[in-house]
């Protein structure tokens, strides 16, 4: 019975150490953290690209690469096509 007293004591001392020792990270790092390691996984020329074959009217410059955006005469109707020989040479 004596003995119980005690070790609840050393129970609860160490239980203490134990919470203690764990670290504490703030919400902030791990948001931080979270989006480096995002922007890491994915690419700037590939986040959101439109492939060959789809329609660019409302986003001309977002064709993947390799592809431009086509229209007929009168500027209707876009798609991303396969960029002629003079369109590549001035893209980056």
């Amino acid at each position: 019975m004596k003995c119980t007293p005690l070790l609840f004591c050393i129970g609860l001392i160490l239980f203490a150490e134990l919470v203690r020792a764990v670290p504490y990270i703030p919400e902030d790092e791990l948001l931080a953290e979270y989006n480096d390691r995002l922007e890491n996984i994915l690419g700037y020329e590939k986040r959101s690209c439109l492939r060959r074959g789809s329609s660019c009217d409302h986003r001309p410059h977002d064709c993947c690469y390799s592809s431009a955006c086509r229209c007929n005469l009168w500027g209707t109707n876009c798609r991303c096509q396969r960029a002629g020989l003079f369109q590549r040479w001035g893209r980056k």
